[in-house]
C-alpha cells in the first residue's frame, strides 16, 4: 500500500492511495480487482483499476489505465520473436523505462484510490 500527499484540502492533506495486487498466475488477482470494483460501486467510492499485465486479455471491470496501450506481450513476441517469458521481461523493462507515461496516465486528481492489477 502506497500513499501520496497531493496537497491540502479544507479538511487537511488530500491523499492518493493504492493497492498493489500481486501473486502467481491463476491465484485470483483479477477476480479480487473485480470484487473491489463492485464493492466501490456499492459504497459509492470510485476505485480506478490499473492493468500492469501486458499479457492480459479480458476484464470484467473498466480499466482506467492499461499498460497494453504502451506495450503488449503479443506485440513483443511477434515483432522481436521472443518467447512468452522473455517477452514479459522485455515488457517489464520497457515499463520501467517509461514510468513517466504511467504517471501521466494516473493523472493528478485528489483522493484517488487505485487498484493495480499486476501480472
Amino acid at each position: 500500500l502506497e500513499t501520496q500527499v497531493t496537497g491540502l484540502g479544507p479538511k487537511g492533506p488530500k491523499m492518493r492511495h493504492c493497492q498493489l495486487v500481486i501473486g502467481p498466475a491463476g491465484c485470483g488477482k483479477s477476480t479480487y480487482c473485480h470484487q473491489m470494483y463492485e464493492h466501490g460501486l456499492a459504497v459509492k467510492r470510485n476505485f480506478k483499476i490499473v492493468n500492469l499485465d501486458p499479457a492480459a486479455e479480458h476484464f470484467k471491470y473498466p480499466v482506467a489505465v492499461d499498460i497494453r496501450d504502451l506495450i503488449s506481450l503479443e506485440d513483443v513476441v511477434e515483432e522481436l520473436e521472443y518467447g512468452p517469458n522473455g517477452g514479459l521481461l522485455y515488457c517489464f523493462e520497457y515499463i520501467a523505462e517509461n514510468l513517466e507515461w504511467l504517471n501521466e496516465q494516473l493523472g493528478d486528481a485528489d483522493d484517488d484510490y487505485f487498484i493495480i492489477d499486476c501480472p
